[in-house]
């Protein structure tokens, strides 16, 4: 099979989604931890908005704006620029970064699946099951206290007489599932409120269909349209001094698959299931495990598609972030990672689930997300 070419791209120092969220914080009069995002700020600055909108459309990509919008497309002819996600680049660790303004280093959300060492368990964090299985994990992720963490929407509440909302499914009041939805919980927070505000909202698509039917779907392309019509709806209809920013948490890849388990040498060397993401890989050796035979097996079979960091190498390039201070990161390191530059996905074994697309590496198809603006 021909080995198709992809462009390595890592987060964007100052330009990726941490800086975008200290932008929000600084302009709502909250203390930002990291530099701001220039592009943001300089849209900002134009006026004095009384509402600020930030939509995320999972999975919505660059590359898959420009995939399935013409240039005469609301979003395209409002792009400002194109900026990074972080790593990886995938809705847990990438949506945790824009509610927090933290790098995943700093709010220790890494991947759908995590391992806790006081429970000796691999858990896929959304779902509270051990991963590929079924079975409720010991404990639910986000009642472990070192996965609690304070949200900007939180904090703008708190720290400022502004006011701040989060619109989504999640939402036990007011859950908001569809565009309809979204777009008229955000009309109703804009009319029933005369404080400044700042509104986050979620949305679920394209990433889920992109995951589950793939690039060809004629179910994307109909799905990106009705994105496109419904923001440009949206902000026709808000009322003035509004600023409108979409953007996504990551974009995707077209994937195969490689499982690990068929390499009998190479599995008999780890410890345990591998943890974070199909496409960066944590694996913990055994004890006893030379591990520069191991690097000199793993890059025989997957060399040409991956990048294997150790632990020193991680905490040296600093790819969580600057900060590495959370307790989760030490345990999920584990001993390697291994970081996908190309289109392979690595499974522990045959219970792992495929994906027509997806996430996580470091190919700019992943990473390179665009800041939609629209300001009235």
């Amino acid at each position: 099979m021909k080995q198709l070419e992809f462009e390595v791209m890592l987060p964007i120092e100052d330009r990726n989604l941490v800086n975008l969220s200290n932008s929000i914080l600084k302009e709502m009069n909250c203390k930002t931890k990291h530099n701001t995002l220039k592009e943001l700020d300089d849209q900002l600055q134009q006026k004095e908005y009384k509402n600020i909108i930030l939509l995320l459309y999972d999975g919505m990509g660059s590359s898959i704006l420009d995939k399935y919008l013409s240039k005469e497309d609301f979003m395209i002819q409002n792009k400002v620029c194109n900026f990074s996600s972080i790593f990886p680049a995938t809705t847990v660790a990438a949506t945790t970064s824009v509610l927090t303004g933290l790098e995943p280093s700093e709010h220790g959300w890494l991947g759908w699946d995590m391992f806790f060492k006081d429970d000796n368990e691999t858990v896929s964090v959304y779902m509270n099951v051990v991963k590929d299985t079924n079975i409720p994990s010991k404990h639910k992720v986000k009642e472990r206290p070192e996965m609690r963490y304070k949200t900007i929407i939180e904090r703008i509440n708190e720290e400022t007489s502004n006011e701040a909302y989060i619109v989504w499914p999640f939402d036990e009041k007011h859950p908001c599932n569809t565009l309809e939805e979204i777009s008229s919980r955000i009309h109703e927070i804009c009319a029933n409120s005369i404080n400044k505000k700042f509104i986050y909202a979620y949305y679920v698509n394209p990433d889920k269909i992109l995951h589950n039917e793939g690039f060809d779907s004629v179910n994307v392309k109909e799905e990106m349209i009705k994105i496109n019509n419904a923001t440009k709806n949206l902000c026709k209809k808000l009322p003035s001094e509004t600023i409108v920013i979409a953007i996504a948490d990551h974009g995707h890849i077209e994937c195969r698959y490689e499982i690990l388990s068929e390499n009998e040498e190479l599995f008999d060397m780890l410890a345990r299931t591998t943890a974070i993401e199909s496409r960066a890989c944590a694996m913990k050796l055994k004890d006893g495990v030379d591990e520069e035979y191991f690097r000199k097996k793993f890059l025989q079979l997957y060399g040409n598609s991956f990048r294997i960091y150790s632990k020193e190498e991680i905490l040296q390039n600093q790819l969580f972030g600057k900060n590495l201070i959370h307790s989760t990161i030490n345990d999920n390191i584990s001993d390697y990672i291994a970081v996908a530059t190309k289109d392979v996905c690595l499974l522990y074994d045959k219970n792992g689930k495929k994906f027509k697309t997806y996430h996580a590496g470091i190919t700019k198809e992943e990473m390179e997300i665009p800041l939609i603006v629209f300001g009235k």
